[in-house]
Order: C-alpha cells, then structure tokens, then sequence
C-alpha cells in the first residue's frame, strides 16, 4: 500500500464543530468589543467566562466555547469572526472544555461558580449537563421548588412557562418529570396564596 503524503494546509484545513477561543480585552491584533459583539450576536450556541491571570499569565483572558451546527476550519472561522488563528483551537471533549471554564477538575487553578459563565439559551441545556455529577437529586429538587417560589407574582400559564424554561435550561427534565405532580401542586398553592 502506498503511503499518503499529508500536507499541512490539509491539516490546518480539517473541520471542527466545538471551538475554545481565548480572547484579550487589551490586543493590538484584534478589536476585542467587536469580536465578542459579532460572536454572541451570529452565533447561538457559546458560553464564555473571564478569567483572572494566574501565576504564569500576565492578564486577565476570556475563554469562550462555540459550538457550531456545521464543522467549520480553524482558518475559515478565524477568516469569519477576524481573530487570528492562534487563538482558536478545536476542542476535543466539550464535556472537559465545559469544566475548564470553571476550573472544576483543576484544583491547581482558580476556581470559579457557574454563576461567572456567560451561557448562550440555546446552548444551556448541554453545557450545564457537563455538570450533572455536582448535584443529587436532592439537590436538583431543592433548586425546582426555589425557583418556583420565585414565580409567585406571575399569573398560573405564565409561572408554568417560566418553570419549563428552567427545568430544560437545567437538565433537570428527569428529576422533574418524575416529581412534577408535586411541583405542579406546590405551584398552585404558591399563586392561590397571592390571591
């Protein structure tokens, strides 16, 4: 069998779907409020946290992941949203990229809350279930009736909506499905207790 020559620019020209971009407030390569506006505007799925500078980093840096519905090439999404190429990387496991923003699995590094995560809607549902080992069940039921107590001052359709975005955006759908009776009681007499 003939061995097959592999040029770089076919390397560089491979395809990815998730993407980790580091991004500086402060570059003389890029305008960086252009590049964050461009990115959070055209394209859905991204969650981007700010860190501080660690002992051997000199700034504060943005990690940001994208996750994109068709593979694209580090050359073509550098082109597209003007950020050099060496500041894109394809991400191997979005599960680990996910974690990496908070540091979670780094107990070297700072660690942040998930609350620092800026979280695209369209891309909460798969980024907060990197996380699911963190909860209990418990857990996840406790957060389902916190958030329903928030809901008091909104009509019963309306508290309902609210409650579905949330359980969705969380991951929490399994837990809530097999306790939705409850919640849906706890819910009605949080709102008739308004009136």
């Amino acid at each position: 069998m003939k061995k097959i020559d592999t040029k770089s620019e076919e390397i560089d020209e491979k395809r990815f779907r998730h993407f980790m971009l580091l991004l500086y407030d402060e570059s003389k390569f890029y305008n960086f409020d252009d590049i964050l506006f461009d990115l959070k505007g055209s394209f859905k799925n991204y969650a981007y946290i700010n860190h501080l500078p660690e002992s051997n980093e000199k700034k504060p840096h943005y990690h940001f992941i994208l996750s994109l519905d068709n593979p694209r090439s580090i050359n073509s999404l550098s082109k597209r949203i003007g950020l050099p190429p060496n500041y894109i990387e394809p991400i191997k496991s979005l599960r680990a990229s996910c974690r990496y923003l908070i540091h979670i699995d780094h107990d070297e590094k700072k660690q942040y809350e998930l609350s620092d995560v800026k979280v695209s809607q369209s891309f909460s549902r798969k980024f907060y279930s990197s996380f699911d080992d963190l909860k209990t069940e418990q857990d996840v039921i406790d957060d389902i009736y916190l958030f329903i107590d928030s809901l008091e001052k909104y009509q019963f359709r309306d508290a309902v909506k609210q409650l579905i975005l949330f359980v969705n955006s969380q991951s929490y759908d399994t837990i809530y499905k097999r306790y939705r009776i409850e919640f849906m009681d706890y819910l009605r007499d949080i709102l008739s207790s308004n009136y």
